[in-house]
């Protein structure tokens, strides 16, 4: 193996980090220990999350019924019932779902999830070094750019909710790939950056777009240097596309046939997300050495979803800084990726110290009037590319200083660590109503109340990998038309749905027709439990806040009145506790 350290530093460095196997492992304990307590409840605990990690719980659940039972992942019968919902759209993240299938199988969808994450930070941190060690020649500056990009605070925060968005391990792995390819134009390495390009794109689509943003000019950069091999180019760069649609095609197809087929119900609107820029040196509020002294910055901000978080560390600014200083003509497409992530990063409008300034228009603004790019609407999700970049300039700062302590290396790391730690990782056991049990022996389809709430209906869903049931409604990435259609068809829905008025009418009779056999109320989702919950929870408690507003906020009185009617016609509640009351509908002959 050739020796990529630099000189003057030879005789200092750990032998070991020119071992990417160690490597490998010294990523993995550094994962363990950033993440900790996970370690010791990986089996019934998850990301404090509140609302998009339960549709992710349940996508783990979905994808391992669909191996024991024979369903289609991408439709699925046990959500809408009676007319099921198509899936293709939904974001399932095939990739790590079969990854951590056996874990599923053995431990559970709460082990599937959390596997997911140490996976996913460790190769993240692993790829960042071999690029950074490959542009470098410095093993050192890969260590330490890999600690930049695996533990990036916006990364962590988005374990606490979105599976797609923290798997970012094949970016620097795919343009890790590039890179040697770039350099000798072989077959083998083209063919590993379009496994790597696939891949990615199996985590998610959305990373899929982000690094075709990234590659796309190194690609025509490459076409215009090797013009003179421009065959042997050809040949590669096919080979690794024809390599990376074939890994997508079993996904891509279904889409494909649905877009020819007038489907756009992808294209959502843009949402105004983009990162306040003060927060770019605002440290994470979870951080255990200077998150209290942020603590009231992050209650004013300006929206609670993941992807707020973007703190940059002063250490990396200041290893960037000097990058640009001491290696401007190695560094100039790192920061010019940098400059271009926080730019897209920042919206469409502008967000300064918590106030929008609607006169101004930003990048975004047109980016997302661009075809297939259009479905890159949350503007914070580019500090993705931004912290990549960061990365790998902070690598660029380091060798480029050629420190010869032999403790310079570990303060830096431990400093940077300290800077992006969330220390105890917020976690949350999995504790659904034991109640969900007795609704699993008995037969038919359930439905929650209250319905279709849209999002807040991932609740339901997450009751539903107890028992097992078909439900009437469901939290989607993307919402098919039939599904609004099909509520609105059935007036037995339809007068229940969302936030329905006192004198809404539960017609027993006709769920029952409809193949019901369970009506479930969720007595935490009335205002008054909300308003009870939130006088109770810290005011510093942001994540416990933010999950305890996502409740649904139905008005007491329909509650009650709703209640009431079930309680006439039905006897009232089967079962009982503080979260649920069930009532179960007479069985007909024949149910199964």
């Amino acid at each position: 193996m050739a020796d990529h350290r630099p000189a003057g530093q030879s005789a200092i460095i750990p032998r070991f980090l020119d071992q990417p196997r160690f490597v490998a492992l010294l990523y993995l304990v550094l994962t363990l220990v950033m993440t900790l307590p996970l370690a010791w409840r990986w089996r019934d605990s998850i990301p404090a999350g509140a609302g998009d990690i339960w549709q992710n719980y349940w996508n783990f659940w979905w994808w391992k019924q669909c191996l024991l039972e024979g369903f289609n992942p991408l439709h699925s019968p046990l959500l809408f019932f009676p007319n099921g919902a198509n899936l293709v759209f939904h974001t399932h993240s095939p990739f790590n779902q079969v990854l951590a299938m056996p874990v599923n199988l053995l431990f559970g969808e709460a082990a599937a999830y959390n596997f997911c994450i140490l996976f996913a930070l460790t190769l993240t941190g692993f790829g960042t070094y071999l690029l950074v060690r490959e542009l470098t020649g410095s093993a050192q500056a890969g260590v330490l750019a890999g600690i930049v990009f695996a533990y990036f605070p916006q990364t962590i925060e988005q374990t606490l909710e979105h599976l797609n968005l923290f798997s970012l391990q094949f970016i620097p792995l795919a343009l890790f790939c590039l890179l040697r390819w770039s350099r000798s134009l072989r077959l083998i390495d083209a063919l590993a950056f379009g496994a790597c390009f696939g891949l990615n794109a199996l985590c998610s689509w959305h990373l899929g777009l982000k690094l075709g943003i990234v590659v796309t000019p190194w690609m025509a950069w490459l076409l215009w240097r090797h013009r003179q091999r421009w065959r042997e180019y050809l040949g590669g760069a096919s080979a690794a596309a024809t390599l990376a649609v074939l890994l997508v095609l079993p996904l891509l197809v279904p889409i494909l046939a649905l877009i020819a087929d007038g489907s756009d119900y992808f294209l959502k609107q843009a949402v105004p997300r983009g990162i306040d820029p003060t927060y770019l040196v605002t440290p994470p509020y979870a951080n255990p050495v200077l998150g209290q002294l942020v603590t009231d910055r992050y209650l004013d901000r300006a929206y609670q979803a993941s992807g707020f978080v973007c703190y940059l560390g002063f250490i990396p600014i200041a290893l960037a800084m000097t990058a640009l200083v001491r290696a401007r003509r190695k560094t100039w497409p790192w920061l010019a990726l940098f400059a271009s992530g926080v730019v897209l990063a920042l919206g469409a409008e502008p967000l300064w110290n918590g106030t929008l300034h609607r006169d101004v228009t930003l990048p975004f603004a047109v980016l997302r009037e661009i075809p297939f790019l259009q479905n890159l609407r949350v503007a914070n999700r580019f500090m993705i590319l931004a912290g990549l970049a960061l990365a790998v300039l902070a690598g660029y700062g380091w060798q480029s200083l050629r420190i010869k302590s032999r403790w310079a290396l570990p303060v830096i790391a431990v400093l940077i660590l300290i800077e992006f730690s969330w220390f105890p990782f917020p976690m949350q056991r999995v504790e659904l109503s034991p109640l969900l049990k007795d609704v699993a022996s008995r037969p038919g389809a359930v439905l929650d109340i209250p319905f279709h709430q849209r999002s807040r209906a991932v609740g339901n869903m997450a009751n539903q990998t107890v028992h097992g049931r078909p439900i009437g409604d469901g939290y989607l990435s993307s919402y098919p038309p039939a599904v609004d259609e099909g509520i609105k068809a059935i007036p037995a829905f339809s007068q229940i749905v969302n936030l329905p008025q006192p004198d809404a009418v539960v017609n027993v009779d006709a769920l029952r027709a409809l193949g019901f056999r369970t009506i479930a109320i969720h007595k935490d989702r009335s205002q008054g439990a909300r308003e009870r919950l939130l006088a109770e929870t810290p005011p510093d408690a942001l994540l416990e806040l933010k999950r305890v507003r996502r409740l649904g906020g139905v008005p007491n009185a329909t509650i009650d009145a709703l209640r009431a009617q079930l309680d006439q016609a039905l006897g009232g509640a089967d079962l009982e506790d503080d979260l649920l009351a069930i009532y179960f509908l007479d069985e007909a002959d024949g149910d199964r």
